[in-house]
């Protein structure tokens, strides 16, 4: 099933869940529920998360067999990796060796016919403020304004501009130091999250009825009041390089 492929891959590859939602351009939570099987991904995320594993959509979605010699070898045949790994522990040390320099030569191999992709990166401009430690977000400012280079995912061109998240008050979403990509919008929905202003403090909040709403718990919520002002929505994250 799909969500066991992608959490097998992810423990592969030896990354977070996070990691991969950066890269793909999506929310943690919402990779994790690709994981748990409570979501499916659209057929535009779904090959954005291939192309960041380097295999087929039809691989992750069980239609065919990932091109990868040791896999291959563990599926086409009942040996487990605990199997293989007695059966190597087992062998005399020139046997050791000799099993060491073909997997190696595999491996380089399998490096030169799919070398890692570099990842694509484009500009985006950052407020000089923190979210939650900003003074105010002045737009027509270009002194308050500079340019980040960011690693590439579909958000970051819908994304009016970038800021980045001081504090740990929306984890787990959002984490301290996160780059939060913002499309402007004066009016929030209530349930999403976005960037309010409020007595000149920038905050990267979801908006609530009458309040400012913290997803970590050991925050209060903060009453909103006439002086608030609605920047814009988050859409997303993005990494610098």
């Amino acid at each position: 099933m799909l969500q066991d492929i992608l959490k097998e891959l992810r423990q592969q590859h030896n990354v977070t869940a996070k990691a991969v939602a950066e890269a793909v351009g999506i929310l943690p939570d919402t990779y994790r529920s690709y994981e748990t099987g409570r979501r499916e991904p659209n057929l535009k995320t779904l090959v954005m998360i291939a192309d960041y594993f380097h295999v087929s959509t039809d691989y992750l979605l069980g239609r065919a067999p990932q091109t990868d010699a040791m896999a291959l070898l563990i599926s086409q045949t009942d040996v487990t990796l605990e199997t293989l790994t007695k059966q190597f522990e087992a062998l005399p040390e020139d046997g050791k060796v000799l099993m060491i320099a073909i997997i190696r030569a595999l491996n380089e191999t399998r490096e030169i016919r799919y070398p890692k992709k570099k990842p694509r990166t484009v500009w985006i401009k950052q407020h000089q403020n923190k979210a939650a430690a900003g003074f105010g977000y002045d737009l027509s400012d270009k002194d308050e304004w500079y340019d980040v280079e960011v690693i590439d995912n579909p958000k970051v061109g819908e994304a009016d501009f970038a800021v980045e998240i001081d504090g740990d008050s929306m984890e787990p979403d959002y984490h301290n130091g996160d780059l939060a990509l913002i499309k402007l919008d004066p009016d929030v929905p209530v349930g999403e999250v976005g960037l309010f202003v409020l007595d000149g403090m920038g905050y990267i909040k979801e908006r609530g009825k009458k309040c400012l709403i913290s997803i970590n718990p050991d925050y209060d919520d903060i009453e909103l009041d006439s002086s608030a002002r609605c920047i814009g929505l988050v859409i997303g994250t993005a990494r610098p390089v």
